[in-house]
């Protein structure tokens, strides 16, 4: 059931049940009001961010053409990373692009080649080698695959066979599944030569304070 099909004067519970508003805590109606207010202009939020990402990627996209065709620069390619600045420095935006990134079976056998190499070494031998192993494949257990901690192994320049084997085995096990876009503004710091991103995170811009209740 939808607010539209809520009768006058009543109020849905999270288990789908029509309340009298006589009979709701005036404490939850206010809570009520609140949180679906702040909602509601978050969704707003949301979806402006949207437009403006869309906006910026075909704004881009049209520069990369138009400097193509009609000056023949080339200005980093449709799917290549490329920074744009405004004339006077101020400004810059970036599209960068990130592979995704997921592991098929073959992570399960890259997990047991690495514990191998830990039964081959010594208990005392590399223990922050050893912590790192237990870690990184404990927080993969039925949970969302950690791709950073995964790929660190991958650069510890260590020479054992086992561990070497080990490293073959989750190189063989990355997949990429396509690539995500981001866009990044930036601002130059007063007269400086650093600039400051520009924050479209909620979490990341200013108005936030902190209480002890």
């Amino acid at each position: 059931m939808n607010t539209e099909t809520i009768p006058e004067g009543y109020m849905q519970n999270n288990r789908g049940d029509l309340v009298r508003e006589e009979n709701v805590k005036d404490i939850d109606k206010i809570v009520d009001q609140s949180v679906t207010t702040l909602a509601q202009q978050a969704r707003d939020l949301s979806m402006s961010l949207t437009k403006f990402k869309r906006l910026a990627l075909d704004d881009i996209r049209e520069l990369i053409t138009i400097a193509g065709e009609k000056y023949g620069e080339n200005l980093g390619g449709d799917k290549g990373n490329i920074t744009l600045c405004s004339y006077d420095g101020r400004y810059k935006i970036q599209r960068t692009f990130a592979d995704r990134i997921s592991f098929n079976i073959e992570m399960k056998a890259a997990e047991s080649l690495f514990d191998k190499y830990l039964e081959a070494i010594s208990a005392s031998a590399a223990a922050d080698i050893r912590v790192l192993i237990n870690a990184t494949f404990r927080s993969t257990r039925g949970k969302k695959l950690r791709t950073a901690e995964l790929l660190r192994l991958l650069s510890l320049d260590i020479k054992h066979p086992d561990w070497i084997k080990a490293c073959e085995a989750l190189k063989n096990s990355i997949m990429v599944d396509g690539a995500t876009v981001y866009i990044r503004l930036y601002e130059r710091v007063n007269d400086s030569e650093s600039y400051r991103m520009i924050p479209l995170n909620i979490t990341d811009v200013g108005g936030g304070y902190v209480r002890n209740n």
